[in-house]
């Protein structure tokens, strides 16, 4: 996106939490190279990871960020990152964007709620191993760059049982 502001990129490191499950999301991630991951943490404390964002993917918590509302999801740096930080000001104000960038946002946008669905079906109806599958294609630059447990965490299953299928698969 060209005409974001070049003097709100920030390096963040592993680990850093950009967002609190619970506080009010002020700011929307475009990422530039590393991965950032939204995640929620049930009663029982279990981390649950809902999206991830690798090179040229867009995040926040949407409802948190346009309605001010409590975010129901934390985001935190799974490796070190370069993003540009939207602040919902420069964000809501269209006359910081040009044609070509709005244009850009909307395509993101689109293509992060066509994997949330996608996403929330699989949950739903598909197996473990073809969540596992569609991950491959929805992230398929962090299939090699993820440790398993985020990966398991993403579909549901324990690592154990994503190495399992990651062997089924490798022996078709």
């Amino acid at each position: 996106m060209k005409s974001i502001d070049l003097n709100n990129l920030e390096t963040v490191e592993k680990g850093q939490i950009l967002l609190k499950q619970g506080e009010i999301a002020k700011y929307g991630y475009f990422v530039k190279s590393g991965c950032l991951k939204s995640y929620a943490i049930d009663s029982s404390g279990k981390e649950h990871i809902m999206q991830f964002a690798p090179e040229d993917w867009l995040i926040t918590d949407l409802d948190s960020f346009t309605n001010q509302v409590p975010s129901q999801v934390g985001i935190e740096a799974i490796e070190e990152s370069e993003i540009f930080v939207l602040s919902r000001s420069e964000y809501s104000d269209i006359t910081n964007f040009d044609e070509e960038d709005i244009t850009e946002m909307a395509i993101k946008f689109r293509n992060n709620l066509i994997a949330s669905n996608k996403r929330i079906i699989g949950l739903l109806s598909a197996t473990a191993e073809q969540r596992y599958i569609d991950f491959t294609e929805t992230y398929p630059t962090l299939v090699q760059r993820l440790p398993l447990k985020l990966i398991a965490s993403y579909i549901g299953v324990t690592p154990e049982y994503l190495s399992d299928i990651r062997r089924k698969i490798a022996h078709k």
